[in-house]
């Protein structure tokens, strides 16, 4: 459903709001050729409804769509929900012209801005999506955890290195458990950097 939207600055915006809804209440009642429609949909009947208060105003067009309008102290804001391009563009057009004749003395300036949709909001924002915080959560674990097990390979080591001097009955035994600790850490600290290597090009390749 496409949508448009303007706020208009006017101090007397509750007054432009009562006349456009009144003199779409004059079309309503049988004036409808003042919608002065072109194109395909000029071979079509449009009806037209209206109500309002001071402060707000909703006026239908049958088989275009809806025009939605507000009024505070200084703006004017006005919505726009069709059932088409071509409604929108019946629609924009009525309510364009019919401010500009209203406000002849004291023109009022109408910029209408489409309604973007939340989802191409969503795909263009640079927020960190929970997927990947999983991820950073999970790499932050695992480096703990790789962390932790050096830290305790280097003091087992470091207390093997101790044994040794102190007990030399021990000394074959603890060279070769000393020897199997060191090529346990080289390993762990090998496969450490090749992981970290292969996220590095997962990541690029995704971004690519």
């Amino acid at each position: 459903m496409p949508t448009l939207h303007a706020q208009i600055q006017t101090e007397r915006a509750g007054r432009y709001l009562a006349q456009f809804c009144r003199h779409a209440a004059a079309m309503g009642g049988g004036h409808t050729a003042r919608l002065h429609p072109h194109g395909p949909a000029a071979r079509r009947e449009v009806r037209v409804a209206a109500e309002w208060s001071d402060t707000s105003g909703t006026v239908t067009f049958t088989r275009w769509g809806e025009c939605t309008l507000t009024a505070d102290a200084d703006t004017l804001t006005v919505r726009i929900d069709a059932r088409d391009e071509e409604g929108l563009t019946q629609i924009r057009d009525i309510v364009t012209r019919d401010f500009e004749r209203f406000s002849r003395r004291d023109p009022l300036t109408v910029t209408w801005l489409r309604q973007e949709t939340p989802g191409a909001l969503f795909r263009h924002t640079g927020a960190v999506t929970s997927k990947s915080r999983r991820g950073l959560l999970r790499s932050g674990r695992q480096t703990v955890v790789l962390a932790l097990a050096v830290a305790l390979l280097i003091g087992l080591h470091v207390g093997v290195a101790g044994t040794v001097i102190a007990e030399s009955r021990w000394t074959a035994a603890a060279v070769d458990i000393a020897v199997a600790l060191i090529v346990l850490k080289i390993a762990l600290i090998t496969w450490a950097r090749l992981r970290v290597r292969h996220r590095k090009a997962a990541g690029t390749s995704e971004e690519t």
